[in-house]
């Protein structure tokens, strides 16, 4: 009997030594490892990688939505020269380089598509004037620079050019003639670089500022009122001008501005948000392409004068 009893014991043994064998054999789905339990994360996407991410995904096509100011010569949207304005040709150009990106357009006041920035709605205007200071980006993702500007200039009558010239200089001291008596006005709604403070302060507390309750072709509307002599100065790009000397008869004269002579650089100006910066992203992508574009050079130097060369490319890495 007490033989039995040992060889059922023994074969007990044997039984659970084996079964404990086979069940360390085999890997314990519910004890993985730590590292296993750790839910993986993408890792951080190159600029690049973003892009190549939104291409490769149909479901997610991106989409630009555009300010367009009606402006002249910035955005042409009537008449014969429709679609001419520089700021026209240049988001059309992006179009052809972003073929993938679905774009939209909006067509308001310059100071309605301000306030859309401001409020950081996804929008993006195509043609502000850059600035690498965080203090002037003023909630704003600027692209790299797109193009060149010929810096504003004084607009006048031609006997008052001869006057200002003699007493302010050529180019013009212009904080010495917004001390004058001439009458100066400009359109509110544009902003003009490191003149705005001097223009701001004119406007605010001099007696002989004039203010026109201007919307649609604000500068349009001030070069009228010069010619009409309602006005004695306004400020404003040289291609305003030559817009404006296609369509009327009265001549008027552009004077530089004293210190205020180099290129000014452009750039599309989209909200600080993650849709802007996926926004600048794609524009950046092609931005060399752009600065080389022929039509874009060519209506450039149109609006602003044969001199103006093309923003330099960035060298190779």
């Amino acid at each position: 009997m007490k033989i039995l009893l040992s060889l059922i014991v023994a074969t007990l043994l044997l039984f659970g030594l084996n079964l404990y064998r086979l069940q360390s054999s085999t890997p314990d789905p519910v004890r993985a490892p730590t590292a296993q339990l750790e839910q993986k994360q993408l890792p951080a996407l190159l600029p690049e990688q973003q892009i190549l991410q939104i291409q490769q995904s149909n479901h997610r096509q991106f989409h630009i939505q555009w300010g367009m100011n009606p402006e002249a010569p910035f955005f042409i949207l009537e008449g014969p020269d429709q679609g001419a304005g520089f700021c026209d040709v240049l988001i059309e150009r992006l179009q052809v380089y972003l073929p993938d990106v679905r774009h939209r357009f909006l067509v308001e006041p310059q100071v309605r598509i301000r306030q859309r920035l401001d409020a950081k709605e996804n929008l993006c205007y195509p043609c502000a004037l850059y600035s690498a200071e965080p203090a002037a980006q003023q909630g704003r993702l600027f692209s790299k620079p797109t193009h060149y500007y010929r810096p504003h200039g004084i607009i006048t009558r031609p006997e008052l050019a001869v006057e200002i010239s003699r007493r302010f200089g050529n180019p013009v001291d212009l904080a010495k003639l917004l001390q004058s008596e001439l009458r100066f006005g400009f359109p509110p709604q544009r902003r003009y670089g490191k003149l705005q403070p001097l223009l701001d302060e004119h406007r605010l507390h001099s007696p002989n500022h004039v203010s026109f309750n201007t919307g649609k072709d604000a500068s349009m509307l001030h070069l009228q009122m010069l010619s009409q002599q309602q006005l004695d100065v306004t400020i404003d790009y040289i291609s305003s001008l030559n817009f404006y000397a296609m369509h009327a008869q009265r001549k008027l004269v552009f004077l530089p501005i004293a210190g205020y002579q180099d290129w000014l650089a452009g750039a599309v100006a989209c909200p600080d948000n993650n849709w802007g910066q996926l926004a600048v992203l794609r524009v950046n992508a092609v931005i060399d392409r752009l600065r080389k574009d022929r039509a874009l050079q060519q209506n450039l130097q149109f609006w602003f004068g044969e001199d103006l060369p093309p923003f330099p490319s960035e060298p190779a890495h």
